[in-house]
């Protein structure tokens, strides 16, 4: 796990798997996404290293419910009441009512990508026995609407539908940084590329329009784009969205 302070208030968290953001200010402390339930002890860790605990969290944002995203969310909302914003198209997946996530029939389908069986070999251990429904319960997700949240940091919004269906960015203005959760990534184990690029297709719940939704990013005024997967990539959001759609 490595701890870069991206901004003066943003803190960027990434390990071998996946990464996730602690905005620590005045005004409270935020985390945005959460990785894998078999990284909890790497997320109090991370919370420690910046001085705090789970307590301390006001609230998570979710980009998406993925299980590399809301795992460190469920035992935060199980064992501090800590509340779980999600977009209202993304609450069925995070209470796992649908599944919009890789599984085994994808796997084998690529199993001869490079990096795929590595990558899913990897992972096993930080959801195995993961309860099914270890996610918030419905009366504490609020549900996100586009636009400035009243939340630590004043966030905005940004519907991103495709990776998920309720996907979502969030844009930090007073930071000039913008997380784009799985919309786009800098890195991944399935990937032998390195800056924005597009997840492989298995990934996304409609490929089609996870491109489409990259246009969202392009008009906004930011200057750091901080990913699920991959390094922090500095640049225009516009020149990230054209790199990505490159591959």
């Amino acid at each position: 796990m490595r701890i870069e302070q991206a901004t003066s208030r943003l803190h960027f968290v990434t390990t071998e798997h996946v990464n996730w953001v602690i905005y620590d200010g005045e005004d409270g402390l935020l985390l945005i996404d959460s990785g894998y339930l078999g990284q909890w002890d790497l997320l109090r860790e991370s919370l420690r290293q910046l001085g705090k605990d789970p307590a301390d969290v006001a609230a998570v944002l979710i980009t998406h419910a993925h299980a590399d995203h809301i795992g460190g969310a469920s035992r935060l909302t199980a064992e501090q009441g800590t509340p779980v914003y999600a977009r209202a198209e993304e609450v069925p997946h995070l209470h796992r009512e649908r599944l919009e996530q890789v599984g085994p029939t994808d796997v084998l389908r690529n199993a001869l990508r490079p990096g795929v069986l590595p990558w899913a070999l990897a992972i096993l251990p930080l959801i195995e026995g993961q309860p099914k429904l270890a996610v918030p319960s419905a009366q504490r997700v609020p549900r996100l609407a586009d636009g400035a949240i009243d939340l630590p940091g004043r966030p905005e919004a940004i519907a991103a539908s495709g990776h998920t269906s309720g996907n979502t960015m969030f844009h930090f203005p007073d930071e000039g940084a913008v997380l784009v959760g799985d919309a786009l990534v800098t890195g991944h184990r399935t990937s032998r590329r390195e800056g924005p690029q597009l997840l492989l297709p298995m990934f996304h719940a409609d490929e089609r329009q996870a491109r489409a939704s990259l246009r969202s990013l392009e008009p906004i005024d930011a200057e750091l784009l901080l990913p699920g997967h991959g390094p922090t990539w500095r640049g225009t959001p516009a020149d990230a969205v054209a790199r990505a759609m490159e591959g």
